[in-house]
């Protein structure tokens, strides 16, 4: 009387953990409203059951089982709830999956000891326990994959709607268990062969893609800065230009009124002044290429206030590669420079930039004394690395 009490309890509670799982891993919500609603069809499921052990008989009631409860559970969540049917079925596939736990360690216990109840209690709290687990940590992660393409939910649901058919061809509408024992027990390892194999690949797939999108997007940011340094050169230039017009009148005021007074000497300053202030506020003409000439300016000004000397070596009419890309490299470039100069004492800093076309290939250097420093180093703590016959003092001083 016991045992058959327990059966009825852990097939409620299989039949309620299943009813809530496969609506937590479709994406529900629990929500009053949703609680309702789920409870709702529980009844209906169990009462289908019900049903149809009063009228069949309870081993037509397992075989009936997939129609009764599993397609019934289907439909509900599919008009009930608005899910696709792709996502219903994976969703109550892989809920029937983690019954499994339960069913083994059902039978483990029942290896150890003959007592039936202690079988049954065994099982209950297991169910119970995974049921507990899987809602807590895992539904959430789950529903997110049942919700995505037809293809991530095919690829993540043929295992337990694979296990879910197998289970019932072998076990209940056949005799392959206990006739092909050990066909059915490997069909499993071959298809789970199978299903890891095309995991990896679209595993890969997807990676490669996400690491390109990464790529883009940091390109992205990358020319985003770009053109706002180069924004910003352009709006300092012009500037100045504009302060440079306000200041011409007074300018020509000034050098009328020496040229009146016959004042040479300081005409001529007035006008060498003049022109070194234009040649401050414009854009240098490093080359043909105007997005090179923001970036060397800018960079310029930059050395300036940071007390480094920047020095250009530049061979260049066209850009034979994509000019964005371009632009990014040369200013991460310089600035990676720049930063590295900042730790040096200022009589040291130096940068030197070495841009040519040679052979139909652009060639680009920058240098800067800070490994020569580190070298230098080396050769102070490790003598050995010096030249026989080679003064450190004198090596150093070269440097």
């Amino acid at each position: 009387m016991i045992d058959t009490i327990l059966f009825y309890i852990h097939h409620g509670l299989t039949l309620l953990a299943g009813v809530i799982l496969s609506a937590a891993f479709s994406g529900v919500r629990f929500t009053k409203k949703n609680i309702c609603v789920v409870s709702a069809i529980f009844a209906v499921c169990a009462s289908s059951q019900l049903a149809a052990f009063l009228l069949f008989g309870e081993q037509r009631v397992w075989e009936l089982y997939p129609l009764i409860v599993h397609a019934l559970l289907g439909a509900l969540l599919c008009t009930v709830f608005r899910k696709r049917v792709i996502t219903a079925v994976a969703s109550i596939t892989l809920a029937y999956l983690c019954c499994q736990p339960s069913k083994w360690l059902g039978m483990l216990t029942a290896v150890f000891t003959d007592n039936v109840t202690i079988v049954w209690c065994v099982r209950i709290v297991v169910a119970l326990s995974v049921f507990v687990l899987l809602l807590r940590f895992f539904a959430s992660f789950i529903s997110e994959i049942f919700t995505k393409d037809n293809r991530s939910v095919l690829i993540f649901g043929s295992v337990p709607f694979v296990y879910y058919l197998f289970d019932y061809v072998v076990g209940v509408y056949t005799d392959l268990w206990k006739d092909y024992y050990r066909l059915a027990a490997e069909f499993l390892a071959f298809f789970l062969c199978i299903v890891f194999m095309v995991f990896c690949f679209v595993y890969y797939r997807e990676y490669e893609k996400k690491m390109l999108a990464q790529q883009e997007n940091k390109i992205v940011e990358i020319t985003v800065k770009q053109q706002a340094k180069e924004i910003e050169t352009i709006r300092k230039s012009n500037l100045e230009t504009r302060l440079l017009r306000h200041d011409m009148r007074l300018l020509l005021n000034n050098l009328a009124l020496n040229i009146e007074q016959g004042d040479k000497k300081h005409a001529l300053s007035l006008i060498s002044g003049y022109i070194s202030e234009i040649e401050s506020a414009s854009v240098h003409r490093y080359c043909q290429n105007d997005t090179v000439n923001y970036i060397l300016t800018y960079f310029e000004s930059k050395c300036q206030k940071a007390g480094v000397a920047f020095c250009v070596d530049l061979e260049l009419e066209t850009l034979s590669v994509d000019e964005v890309m371009f632009s990014s490299i040369l200013s991460n470039a310089l600035d990676n420079a720049l930063n590295a100069q900042m730790k040096l004492p200022e009589a040291e800093r130096q940068i030197k930039l070495m841009l040519k076309n040679s052979n139909g290939k652009l060639l680009l250097s920058v240098k800067t004394p800070l490994l020569k420093r580190f070298l230098w180093i080396l050769q102070l703590a490790f003598p050995c690395l010096q030249k026989p016959g080679t003064d450190t003092a004198h090596r150093a001083s070269c440097i």
